[in-house]
């Protein structure tokens, strides 16, 4: 018979077709998470805003710690500024404000990086070992997750960072010096967040099993060597940063209000590793590591139901679920349509984070106002307040940063105010002396809003200043001018223009 009449069906001259369709898939798939994934980071990077209220905080720390104030200080027993992520999550953004000036625009550039070198690793590694797993599963789901976080994985937080020491530390796993690599990561990702041990655990689990336990012992050494490092320099205090954070992570209650966002994120992820984990017989090895992925993805669900928090907390892991999909080597439709699913509901996010950077671009315009008002202004120093509302909330949250970034040292906080509130601190009261004093020559505040009447995004609408602020406030200012984004007020003392007569908006 003919060797040609021996071929099965649904085989081609090349192999099989149908195993080249589900190859296509999978690059097809790539490329467009990849596209989109390069397109959001390109419009957030040339936006001039931030995409999240903590973004700006980050930075002012960072900048205003390498500028001769304490990374962590307590006041009155509450912080004076900043939440208590670990040092590096501060200091990481600094090098670049350093090397190439300070702007919004530069701020995001070490995150965007991070992000980059996490994909290239990643890739590379799978593409070096062909003996270990298939390249493209890994990617197609590493690439479509991290689009599926996308803000996050890309915003100017510790979270991009934190993803790519993750990604070191399962490609180092292979070389000589592993143990050593992974310890290293670990203490530094413990530096950006307390809880971050948490995504290292199917790495020492695999380290376990391929080297033994002195290298997971080797591994923990770097690791606490490692961590203590930052706390050696001047300025950070280990004891104000311990005692802040036991403040607000002891007292703090968990939260069901993202419940959902969290559970079909967490499903999508895990449901492209557990079909080929169920249905194919998998090493010892890889299915060690699968159940030490699934109980960390567990325990994450702690930090991700905290107040303020949510899904994101598992971007860290997307490197070692892309490293699990890689190992496990899913065959036919059914693996395809998992990291498939993921890409059409990241897709929907992506079109919500486009849209939602067009919607606030206005918002590099009020910063620009801001900080065109401060160098203009013939009293000094010059400080950004606060409104009545969220969104004007945003909008003073980046003018702050511009300010920052532009020698007007940030002196108050909101944020930190919510973080207080959540654990029963009124922290805007030690900020009642700088009113009495008129430390602050000028407020530039939130056009046509009362005062300092700002909710919170955690708990309810309570006002986040209290009522002897705002009448500390109300009893040394005055409303001065009107511009397109701010209204001027002025401390009393001193104050030589006429007050504008009608401001109905305003209430004491």
């Amino acid at each position: 018979m003919p060797a040609a009449a021996t071929r099965l069906p649904g085989r081609s001259a090349n192999g099989n077709s149908a195993r080249d369709g589900l190859q296509a898939f999978a690059f097809i798939g790539i490329a467009l998470a990849a596209f989109l994934l390069a397109f959001e980071c390109w419009q957030y990077l040339f936006s001039g805003i931030y995409l999240d209220h903590v973004e700006g905080n980050v930075i002012i720390s960072g900048w205003q710690y390498i500028h001769g104030q304490p990374l962590y200080q307590m006041q009155d027993g509450a912080p004076r500024f900043a939440t208590f992520y670990g040092p590096l999550a501060y200091l990481s953004e600094v090098p670049a404000l350093v090397l190439l000036g300070a702007s919004v625009t530069v701020s995001k550039l070490t995150s965007m990086l991070a992000l980059l070198a996490t994909i290239l690793l990643i890739s590379a590694h799978f593409i070096r070992h062909p003996s270990e797993g298939d390249a493209r599963h890994g990617i197609f789901l590493l690439i479509a997750a991290l689009l599926l976080f996308s803000p996050v994985s890309f915003w100017v937080r510790s979270d991009p960072i934190e993803t790519l020491l993750v990604a070191i530390a399962v490609t180092s796993l292979a070389t000589h010096r592993g143990p050593l690599w992974v310890g290293i990561c670990i203490g530094l990702a413990v530096n950006l967040k307390v809880h971050a041990f948490f995504y290292f655990i199917p790495i020492l689990a695999d380290l376990w099993y391929i080297r033994g336990p002195r290298a997971s012992s080797l591994a923990i050494g770097a690791a606490s060597a490692t961590f203590v490092l930052p706390f050696l320099a001047p300025g950070i205090s280990f004891e104000d940063y311990v005692g802040g954070l036991a403040q607000q992570i002891g007292t703090r209650g968990q939260t069901l209000s993202q419940i959902w966002p969290i559970a079909i994120t967490l499903s999508l992820i895990l449901f492209s590793v557990a079909i080929p984990l169920v249905t194919q017989r998998q090493r010892r090895r890889t299915e060690i590591y699968a159940t030490a992925t699934l109980m960390t993805a567990l325990l994450l669900l702690y930090p991700a139901t905290a107040p303020g928090c949510g899904a994101y907390h598992f971007l860290p892991l997307v490197p070692v679920f892309a490293d699990l999909r890689f190992r496990l080597r899913p065959n036919g439709l059914n693996a395809q349509l998992a990291p498939m699913a993921i890409l059409v509901v990241a897709c929907l996010g992506a079109g919500q984070v486009l849209r939602g950077l067009v919607t606030d671009r206005g918002m590099g315009m009020a910063g620009s106002q801001a900080l065109t008002l401060a160098r203009d202004s013939t009293v000094q120093p010059v400080q950004i307040g606060y409104g009545d509302n969220l969104p004007s909330y945003l909008v003073s949250q980046l003018s702050r940063t511009v300010l920052a970034l532009n020698s007007y040292p940030a002196v108050i906080d909101a944020h930190v105010l919510m973080e207080l509130g959540q654990v029963g601190i009124d922290g805007s009261a030690r900020w009642i002396r700088d009113l009495d004093e008129c430390r602050i020559r000028r407020w530039l505040l939130p056009a046509g809003e009362r005062p300092f009447a700002l909710g919170s995004y955690y708990y309810d609408d309570r006002p986040l200043f209290s009522e002897p602020f705002r009448h500390a406030f109300f009893d040394h200012y005055k409303l001065v001018e009107h511009t397109k984004f701010f209204d001027l007020w002025d401390c009393r003392l001193g104050v030589q223009s006429t007050v504008i007569r009608a401001f109905p908006t305003v209430e004491r």
